[in-house]
């Protein structure tokens, strides 16, 4: 029984690794969702190597696609290095650090009349490191059957204002938007729940991340990213072995639905009018665990609801991929 329960705690706690690291759901908050990681596998801790791809590529009003026919482009690459270790039986630590590069190429600008234009001189890209984040995660419910397991944690974490909010364009006129930015400028705060339910070859996640911004510095003005509540439902289902055989090298089938809703934000106190709203991402995934040690998976999420406010870049998709070594 108390293996089973070391099984069931390692369990959530990878859950909320995949929650944390996996993809993005805004490349400028630092949170994601993703597939939740298997519960045989037990260990103290371990470390991640997770590479992210977004790309945004249409404009939206509302829920409108009103894309011109000279576009604008940004592009997110993110390499994120996870490292997770069991402080107590229940209890989590992790550090998530980014490296980036971000990429614009070509900006949208939306007239007092709300005509638009792209204006493609307007090019530029930084690299380096993100804001670093430190994360806690405890599990307070975890029940395992012979034919069942059900855990549901809570987390907890800080992110801290680590990448630099300076980047200026190529020809250095002026600065880049916000959201190009390597970081925030500021400490923001992270909330979450999850719950995961599986039952023999089928299993259930859900969760429910909150951002809490507060107000930085990015180029020479003050801006505050608006809060931000990410979520996803995920079914997964094992397609081999048909038997669950831990020391068996596992595959995986995932298929989930994600969300993104975010608040306004404010640039030197004003609101942002062209900011916020609500993103819906379909989400196929795949998932290989080599027994004892690593855990492969990969993540496609495909954009199919925009409720945007006023007219903004929307994400065309995102693509994930990541490694874990669990020692």
């Amino acid at each position: 029984m108390k293996k089973k329960l070391s099984i069931v705690v390692f369990f959530a706690t990878l859950f909320f690794i995949s929650s944390i690291s996996l993809s993005l759901a805004c490349d400028f908050c630092l949170l994601s969702q993703g597939i939740s990681p298997l519960e045989t596998i037990s260990g103290a801790g371990g470390i991640r190597i997770n590479q992210r791809y977004t790309m945004l590529n249409s404009v939206y009003k509302g829920t409108k696609d009103v894309t011109p026919a000279v576009k604008p482009k940004e592009e997110y690459w993110t390499t994120e290095v996870t490292g997770f270790y069991s402080i107590a039986e229940d209890l989590m630590l992790l550090a998530i650090v980014p490296l980036k590069k971000n990429t614009l190429d070509g900006h949208l600008h939306v007239h007092s009349d709300g005509d638009i234009e792209v204006h493609t001189d307007m090019k530029g890209d930084v690299s380096g490191l993100g804001d670093i984040a430190l994360v806690g995660r405890y599990t307070f419910l975890k029940k395992h059957t012979i034919d069942t397991t059900t855990a549901i944690a809570g987390l907890f974490g800080v992110k801290l204002p680590t990448g630099k909010t300076d980047g200026k364009t190529s020809d250095g006129a002026e600065f880049l938007d916000a959201h190009l930015q390597l970081g925030t400028g500021a400490t923001d705060f992270l909330f979450g729940l999850s719950l995961n339910h599986s039952i023999q070859r089928l299993s259930l996640s859900a969760n429910i991340l909150d951002a809490i911004h507060t107000e930085g510095k990015t180029g020479d003005k003050t801006y505050q990213f608006g809060n931000i509540i990410n979520y996803d439902v995920t079914g997964k289902y094992r397609i081999h072995p048909g038997e669950l055989a831990p020391e068996r090298n596992q595959w995986f089938l995932a298929l989930g639905i994600n969300g993104e809703l975010r608040d306004k934000e404010k640039e030197g106190g004003v609101t942002v009018d062209n900011s916020g709203g609500h993103t819906i991402y379909l989400t196929p995934g795949v998932q290989v665990v080599a027994a004892p040690h690593w855990v492969v998976e990969a993540l496609y999420y495909y954009s199919i609801y925009h409720d945007l406010y006023g007219t903004q870049t929307g994400e065309n998709y995102k693509v994930s991929a990541g490694v874990t070594y669990l020692f």
